[in-house]
């Protein structure tokens, strides 16, 4: 197969409310989106959103990444491109991972395309902070048929502990929750919030401290009432294998993104739970082309709550049938084929180039 044309897109979607997590506020997502054509008109589509701080990645940097790929690999054999992108992946995951989950769609990879109606449980971010707040917004998720909520912390920790704890009487049992700090406490700070948790109900605390700070990560973990999960210290399988010999650590996230192509993140998926740790997967910022890809890998991968939850924040949807949500589950009817709105990539395109 000839990738005859590479068009890359940048876009700009507002979300329907903002989205606050500790370390900034947001209000839009801004995605690299990659489609690649062959020869027979056929059309890959893949994306990442670069996050300033989650990646040593910059969203200039993976766009220049993309542009030399392109540069260099329009024309040319679907073989030879996916080895050229795979080879250069270290440099730039978030922009390769983008390129070759578009040539994953071009091939028509058997993960993405099943005669299977697939389900997928999904979880649902819990933003209130008053108790009237919580209350009506525990109420309404789980009446929209979510059994997991995440709830973001890393904040200020006591005030974090006490929000947690009226989340718990609020929720009684009726769901699961994952706290996600996203790298933001001082070691001493996140100690003292996670050796203060009462477990019930408490699936996970996630990424309690810096990226690279894997002393104060392993710190915490070792002292924490709940099992710790590792997000943005994970780039890699070398990354996985480390958090494995860390006591307490006992989940590893991970997104497309992060790892390449499909049947990449399945391997790494395959190779979490060898390791003897419990994987979880989804990225809560990425518009439907992302979501329905991570979805489909983690109808056969995973066994709980996925967090492939970012198309349900964007104002609007990418796909001309958008994916289905229903009784807090992503559901993807047998024989799914996605097709691009291209109006609606139009009206959010803030720049684009193409290569042929």
């Amino acid at each position: 197969m000839k990738v005859e044309e590479i068009t890359l897109y940048q876009v700009r979607v507002p979300l329907k409310v903002p989205y606050v997590v500790s370390t900034r506020t947001i209000t839009e997502f801004d995605p690299i989106i990659v489609s690649v054509r062959s020869g027979d008109g056929e059309i890959g589509w893949g994306e990442a959103l670069i996050a300033p701080g989650y990646t040593s990645e910059t969203v200039e940097g993976a766009w220049q990444f993309c542009v030399d790929i392109a540069e260099t690999f329009a024309g040319k054999g679907g073989v030879e491109f996916r080895a050229g992108v795979t080879e250069r992946l270290p440099a730039s995951p978030g922009a390769a991972s983008a390129l070759l989950a578009a040539l994953d769609m071009l091939e028509h990879s058997p993960v993405l395309f099943t005669d299977k109606a697939l389900r997928i449980p999904l979880l649902a971010p819990l933003q209130g902070h008053s108790a009237a707040e919580i209350n009506d917004e525990v109420d309404r998720l789980i009446e929209r048929g979510f059994a997991t909520l995440k709830v973001k912390v890393g904040f200020d920790w006591k005030q974090d502990l006490d929000r947690v704890e009226l989340i718990q009487r609020v929720s009684a049992g009726r769901v699961s929750l994952r706290l996600d700090a996203n790298r933001s406490f001082r070691e001493a700070d996140a100690i003292a919030f996670a050796e203060r948790l009462d477990p019930a109900d408490i699936e996970l605390f996630e990424q309690p401290c810096g990226s690279a700070d894997w002393s104060a990560n392993t710190a915490v973990a070792a002292r924490s009432k709940v099992p710790v999960m590792l997000d943005e210290s994970i780039y890699g399988m070398d990354d996985v294998r480390r958090a494995a010999m860390i006591e307490g650590v006992k989940f590893i996230k991970l997104k497309l993104k992060k790892i390449g192509s499909v049947d990449m993140l399945c391997a790494a998926l395959d190779e979490i739970r060898k390791l003897g740790m419990t994987p979880v997967l989804g990225d809560g910022v990425a518009l439907e082309i992302g979501c329905w890809m991570e979805a489909c890998v983690a109808a056969s991968k995973i066994d709980n709550a996925g967090e492939m939850n970012g198309f349900l924040k964007a104002q609007d949807r990418f796909f001309e049938e958008p994916l289905r949500f229903a009784r807090g589950a992503v559901e993807i009817p047998a024989g799914f084929h996605p097709r691009i709105n291209h109006d609606a990539l139009a009206h959010y395109t803030t720049r684009s180039k193409r290569y042929s």
